[in-house]
């Protein structure tokens, strides 16, 4: 098994879509539609690695990553930021600073969301 990996996005044909990619790959995968719901699990669940779109609702994705990367028991989960709306050097300077350890623009390349995944969380 490649790892545990938390999706969080209000798009459920992302979230399905992500799911099956990253099954294939081995990686046992958990689902959120919400940034509430989302930090709930990461909080139960300690996945090794979040991908998170950032304009989800109840809580953004930029307000959850910084809520993972200042809580010590969760701080060593990779997060992933993935926006369509967002673009530009600004957000990836944004995503960064809440803490994110990559940001990638939708439509997702699903072999550079793999490649930096297996890095991110490499054994």
């Amino acid at each position: 098994m490649a790892g545990k990996v938390l999706i969080i996005d209000d798009d459920r044909v992302t979230l399905t879509m992500l799911e099956m990619i990253l099954s294939r790959h081995g990686y046992l995968t958990l689902s959120a539609k919400d940034g509430a719901e989302g930090l709930e699990i990461a909080i139960k669940e300690k996945p090794d690695a979040v991908i998170s779109d950032m304009l989800i609702p109840k809580i953004h994705g930029l307000d959850l990553c910084a809520k993972i990367k200042q809580d010590p028991q969760l701080r060593e989960i990779k997060v992933i930021l993935m926006t369509d709306v967002y673009k530009g050097a600004a957000f990836h300077f944004e995503a960064k600073k809440s803490g994110a350890d990559h940001f990638i623009e939708k439509p997702i390349d699903t072999n550079e969301l793999l490649d930096k995944l297996d890095q991110l969380i490499a054994k």
